[in-house]
């Protein structure tokens, strides 16, 4: 028999595999021909092909049908025990098609993180147990980059933050609040703008946040330049740090007014319009979303996406 010079995987071809498998279980290529319901010289150029490529006979041909040579027994044998994987396989692709299962990253900003969205999230995965979604945390810059290089599926960031190409949906707003120490000059008064605050000394979040970089902003609009004696990583190194006297800082409502009485801090409502920012969701194309991913951004904005 003339053979091919070696076999690698490249070579595996399933269809002529499946055929192979029908024609030893029938004993015959015509009843193997007729139940896959394809030409009986097909089915036999197949098998043929098959036996070229491993170099081995793999079945034996008399009047009386086929079976299969040791060779081609034990090939049956393996082929057994690949159908469950392979099987499971298709299952798996069919539920990911379908929404049932799936792996979604999901990358946000901090305000994002400590607001609704990961009581979101845990609700979304109790009503989809097949589906499991992965959540960190980058800035809002970092977000727009990690969706549009593919490193997530989902983004939620700061609406001061241009997204680019993306798809972008408005998902929730967050109000900006001043954070005093206790017994500042300025607790007395029962809301401030950032030019009030703008002589003392802020203390902020990281260097290339959104949210520093919206009030470092309004300062340059004010003709003015924060005082910045310190910055974090965290709201809770940012109240910390106001809590014992280091400076002011601007952060989110809902990082600030639940530890007024825990760290005695001072907090009032900023009187300006861009206090109040829209917090985005984006993704790469919403008509190319895996259903699993489908499912969760419309979990989170509370309506279905256009088909």
């Amino acid at each position: 028999m003339a053979t091919a010079h070696g076999w690698s995987l490249k070579d595996i071809d399933l269809t002529s595999l499946r055929l192979f498998a029908a024609a030893v279980e029938e004993g015959s290529l015509a009843r193997a021909a007729e139940r896959e319901h394809i030409a009986i010289s097909a089915i036999s150029r197949r098998i043929s092909d098959l036996e070229y490529r491993c170099g081995l006979a793999l079945l034996e041909r008399h009047d009386r049908g086929v079976a299969a040579t040791a060779a081609g027994e034990i090939l049956l044998a393996r082929l057994c025990d690949l159908s469950g994987p392979l099987q499971r396989m298709m299952f798996d692709m069919e539920a990911i098609r379908g929404g049932t299962s799936g792996f979604i990253r999901v990358h946000a900003h901090m305000s994002a993180i400590s607001g609704s969205l990961p009581g979101k999230i845990a609700s979304f995965i109790a009503e989809n147990p097949g589906i499991d979604v992965e959540l960190d945390e980058f800035t809002s810059v970092e977000v727009i980059h990690s969706v549009r290089t593919g490193s997530a599926d989902i983004g939620l960031f700061s609406g001061t933050v241009d997204g680019g190409d993306l798809h972008i949906i408005r998902w929730e707003h967050d109000e900006l609040v001043a954070i005093l120490p206790p017994g500042h000059g300025l607790a007395s008064r029962d809301d401030l703008t950032l030019s009030d605050m703008l002589d003392e000394f802020f203390i902020g979040m990281q260097r290339d946040s959104a949210l520093l970089s919206l009030y470092r902003h309004q300062a340059t609009i004010l003709g003015r330049t924060l005082k910045e004696r310190g910055h974090a990583t965290s709201f809770e190194s940012v109240r910390k740090m106001v809590s014992v006297g280091l400076g002011v800082a601007i952060l989110p409502a809902i990082a600030a007014y639940p530890f007024v009485e825990q760290l005695g801090i001072v907090v009032r409502p900023l009187k300006e319009t861009w206090a109040y920012r829209p917090l985005m969701l984006c993704v790469r194309d919403p008509k190319h979303l895996l259903a699993a991913t489908r499912l969760l951004v419309e979990h989170l904005i509370g309506k279905k996406l256009p088909a």
